[in-house]
């Protein structure tokens, strides 16, 4: 039995080589033929191992570390089971096969522990299980400590490699060149995505030709919402072969940011064989998959408003409004495309009674390559005439956008309905930005109403974000919006102009996380001033307070409360407001 285990020992050895091997000449597919036809032998073998607890513990030493290799993590932590013995008995290389096993099983405390009990092996430690310890910190939300173990492994790993040969210069140690990547990945998982952007691209002029390090940069590229810049970046090995697994994840997610769908689905179908237990490849899987089943989404709002002069409610939409939206998508079909129907709903009391405003919506949308179009036909409850709306946008690069629309059942106030008048609309945007962290809008709409209205709005607005932590963002906004109406008599609020401009502060406060699952606090704070034809400039002020949550990786609820005062002919209507929304796949 003695020799059977060192045999098998031996086997374990030779076949991670030829893994090695093949996976260094690209054939990915043959790398692991070898371990798993001796993993089937050591199954096999298991049912005959002799009761003593040494020999047995020497083939299960082994047995977990082969199949830790072979991405087998929970078959590896079945086997732990079977060794009475505490994890400090055990040799340093099967503790660490074991915390690779609890990590990515998403054990990351019990994997914390076995790492910082390889800490206390001397000699032992390197740069994989100080890597493991950082990342089974960041999946605790252990931002702090694991920044400090990213500073204490800069002296605790070794800078450079050096060879006996005489006239043989030293070379840059491997697992230095792996923490320089972790270190900018670093900067990234702490929300500091500016930072790690510019700490790659140094890294990168330092050494071009470093596949990894490209690949870093492409990653965080991606994340800054630049997946043209992050696909540029990856094309500068274009030729090169072997090509690396990590370049041809990246590739995949650009062409899914890109909403190329067919090379998505095609490079994801390699990758499932190539490498199916690369995380990135099975989630874009599973993200790929979702589009193959229906969704829903639906948002409400509900408000009751006061004035210190009650008739000031009359001109506006009434003193308790509630507005609904519900949109029920098709699975997504040729790739493209994919139908829903619409339901939105707006009620309002004025004067005592309560005005409705029901369109009902079936609609096909189109999206490819980060391009969008809609056609959507629609009803309103009171009216028998079938309504159009048509929309059209575009991504020219990874800074600008245009967006252009048709509506030829506008939403215009309740009052001009109930009169039994109708609207048309058209809008055109123009959205820039330059990462995830800057951007900026301008938006025009012309509302054509049947009264004789002619009602024009210019929005514009720029986003900075100001402060970033693990689990903080906070952005400022200026916003200002220009409004010019007719000069006819209706019974709906309608100043020949107006004009509003406002600086909003939103936090959003990542309280806590679970994986996919989380929950997030979100603050906003506006205040600013308003002005509008024949009355002077008073101040208007909104505040609001939701909690969003990612309940799973497919479904999402959000609600919140809210106050706002706007003045409105100098007299100030006092707003509190409540939403809930949701989001999913069925």
């Amino acid at each position: 039995y003695t020799v059977k285990t060192q045999e098998f020992s031996q086997k374990i050895k030779n076949a991670i080589q030829y893994y090695k091997v093949k996976n260094y000449q690209g054939e990915v597919t043959e790398s692991y033929l070898i371990l798993d036809q001796v993993l089937a032998q050591m199954q096999a073998y298991e049912s005959e191992l002799p009761n003593d607890p040494t020999l047995r513990r020497l083939f299960y030493y082994d047995y977990i570390y082969a199949l830790n290799f072979r991405d087998r993590y929970h078959e590896a932590i079945q086997i732990l089971s079977k060794l009475d013995q505490p994890y400090e008995q055990m040799p340093p290389y099967v503790r660490q096969a074991a915390a690779d096993s609890f990590l990515k099983v998403r054990q990351p405390k019990q994997a914390e522990y076995l790492y910082k009990s390889l800490l206390k092996e001397k000699n032992y430690p390197d740069y994989s299980v100080y890597s493991g310890l950082y990342y089974a910190l960041i999946e605790q939300e252990k931002f702090d400590e694991a920044n400090k173990l990213i500073q204490e492994m800069d002296h605790l790993l070794p800078t450079f490699r050096y060879s006996a040969a005489k006239g043989v210069d030293k070379t840059t140690h491997e697992d230095r060149a792996e923490y320089l990547a972790l270190k900018g990945l670093n900067y990234a998982y702490r929300n500091e995505q500016a930072k790690a952007e510019r700490y790659f691209q140094d890294l990168v002029a330092k050494a071009p030709n470093n596949i990894g390090y490209q690949n870093n940069l492409a990653t965080v590229q991606r994340w800054r919402e630049k997946p043209l810049t992050s696909s540029a970046t990856l094309s500068q090995f274009n030729g090169i072969e072997p090509v690396s697994i990590s370049t041809l994840v990246n590739q995949m997610q650009n062409s899914q940011a890109l909403s190329r769908v067919a090379d998505w689905r095609e490079q994801n179908q390699l990758l499932t064989l190539t490498a199916p237990d690369d995380t990135g490849v099975q989630q874009s899987k599973k993200e790929l998959e979702d589009r193959n089943h229906a969704s829903i989404q639906h948002q409400s709002t509900f408000s009751r408003s006061r004035a210190d002069q009650p008739e000031v409610l009359q001109n506006l939409t009434g003193s308790s409004e509630r507005e609904h939206q519900t949109r029920i998508n098709s699975p997504w079909f040729a790739d493209d495309y994919r139908a829903y129907v619409d339901l939105v709903q707006r009620k309002a009391e004025f004067k005592g009674e309560d005005l409705t405003d029901e369109r009902y919506g079936v609609g096909l949308e189109w999206a490819n390559n980060r391009r969008w179009a809609n056609l959507q036909l629609s009803q309103r409850s009171h009216s028998n005439d079938v309504g159009i709306q048509l929309d059209w946008s575009q991504w020219l690069n990874d800074h600008w956008q245009y967006v252009l629309g048709f509506d030829s059942q506008a939403d215009i106030p309740l009052q001009a309905l109930k009169q039994g008048d109708d609207g048309k609309a058209y809008k055109a945007q123009l959205l820039w930005q330059a990462n995830e962290s800057r951007k900026a809008g301008l938006a025009y709409q012309f509302t054509d109403i049947d009264d004789g209205n002619h009602r024009h709005e210019i929005v514009g607005y720029f986003t900075q974000q100001i402060y970033q932590a693990p689990h903080h963002i906070t952005r400022m906004t200026l916003r200002n919006e220009y409004d010019k109406n007719s000069d006819v008599q209706v019974n709906y609020f309608n100043p020949r102009y107006s004009n509003s401009a406002e600086v909003i502060l939103t936090h959003d406060w990542t309280t806590w996380r679970n994986y996919e699952r989380h929950f997030s606090q979100h603050f906003e704070v506006g205040t600013g001033a308003f002005s509008q034809a024949d009355y002077s400039t008073k101040a208007l002020f909104n505040v609001l307070y939701r909690h969003d949550w990612q309940l799973s990786r497919t479904w999402s609820m959000n609600y919140g409360i809210g106050w706002s005062n706007h003045p409105y002919d100098e007299e100030n209507e006092h707003k509190t407001y409540a939403q809930f929304g949701f989001e999913g796949r069925f």
